[in-house]
């Protein structure tokens, strides 16, 4: 399968420009035996970028897929670091725009965690909606209800005073009719504020984050390409920021019945992102190699190396490496990714008890924005490895 067109502005001036190959199809679906995880199938992911309007995509996105409801696990509100990070970041959103006792709509809420936060915060009336919303992960809000579907025009009806939308959008190929769809469900007239929340491809691309290229994540957003998007489909861009050491991108914006042409002093230019999907090809195979010699040489030197932080970033990071079985355990504090299997991979996932008797020499942490508090945890178990931070 190749999409010959842009699925955010329909022009076909594509260059491809990176290729991973042969990844697993799913990296977040939770998986009960070795077996069954070596059988996820596998495909390219080709990153192509639009000239016409700097959106990058995976132009080899199988799009027949059911990705997300088979036990989909997404969860990240077990670290007390993020826990922090969402509570501060909600609680101004709510300031902003005195979202208090209003109606808010969660496209894509995942396990409700997010949702109920803004109504705990703002006593807002929420709704989730979510085909792998999950019953029971969350304390029970008589002002909170979730609705198991893919968010479709028939939710227009819903009273909708916030739309908001976080790590969703990615998961999306058909970005246009997508925003289409939210556009037309808005009736005019109304006062709506969206809150949108994307990984920003900017920092991707200057720091060749290879582990943040997976299958599962289809569309590929800077703040240039994320904003025209909404400008096309009828939304004034209100305010766009970079979070959580930049790998964040947020959006707030309101539906207008006509656009300015104010640009944010974030966005960048078509040109300047191709500037930097240029330096990127440049750079990503010198990254994969120093990598690649890295874990070579501690395979060399008999340490043992464990990955700390499951799910779609350790996909991303031990597709490129698995041929060399130098990592063998792989660790996250999420107690419903524990003892399932990796797709593709087939390591099992461990707690960070576990790590007593594993005694690991070196670490990989997924995300270095939780370095100091994986230190905590491994020094609380009497344990001092190496700390290598992505």
């Amino acid at each position: 399968m190749k999409h010959l067109k842009c699925p955010s502005c329909q022009s076909q001036e594509l260059h491809d420009f990176f290729v991973v190959k042969n990844a697993p199809v799913q990296s977040l679906v939770t998986i009960k035996s070795y077996d069954e995880a070596i059988a996820i199938p596998r495909n390219d992911i080709t990153l192509t970028f639009c000239n016409q309007c700097g959106f990058i995509f995976n132009s080899t996105f199988d799009t027949s897929i059911d990705y997300y409801t088979g036990g989909y696990e997404d969860q990240q509100g077990f670290s007390p670091t993020f826990k922090v990070f969402i509570t501060e970041l909600t609680n101004r959103f709510i300031e902003k725009y005195d979202v208090r006792e209003k109606d808010v709509i969660e496209i894509g809420c995942g396990k409700g965690d997010f949702i109920n936060l803004m109504c705990e915060l703002g006593n807002n009336r929420g709704i989730g909606i979510d085909p792998a919303y999950v019953p029971g992960r969350s304390q029970p809000d008589p002002k909170v209800s979730f609705i198991k579907e893919f968010y479709s025009n028939e939710h227009g009806a819903l009273p909708n005073d916030v739309i908001t939308c976080r790590h969703t959008l990615e998961h999306i190929h058909a970005t246009d009719e997508f925003f289409k769809t939210i556009r037309e469900s808005i009736h005019e007239g109304d006062e709506v504020t969206l809150l949108f929340e994307v990984p920003c491809i900017v920092r991707i691309l200057q720091v060749q984050a290879f582990w943040d290229i997976f299958n599962e994540h289809c569309s590929y957003f800077s703040p240039g390409s994320l904003a025209r998007l909404f400008r096309k489909n009828g939304f004034e861009i209100l305010d766009e920021y970079l979070e959580y050491d930049d790998q964040y991108l947020f959006v707030e914006a309101r539906p207008v019945s006509t656009t300015s042409e104010r640009v944010h002093p974030i966005e960048e230019s078509v040109a300047e992102l191709r500037k930097m999907v240029d330096d990127f090809v440049v750079q990503i195979n010198a990254q994969l190699s120093q990598w690649r010699e890295r874990l070579l040489k501690m395979k060399e030197q008999g340490k043992k190396v464990v990955v700390w932080g499951g799910g779609s970033k350790s996909v991303g990071f031990l597709t490129q490496f698995d041929d060399l079985k130098v990592i063998k355990h792989v660790v996250d504090i999420n107690p419903h990714m524990q003892g399932n299997y990796i797709p593709g991979i087939g390591i099992q996932y461990q707690t960070p008890d576990d790590l007593k008797a594993i005694q690991p020499d070196v670490v990989i942490i997924m995300n270095g924005v939780y370095k100091n508090e994986i230190a905590a945890m491994l020094n609380e178990r009497g344990l001092q490895p190496e700390l290598i931070c992505l």
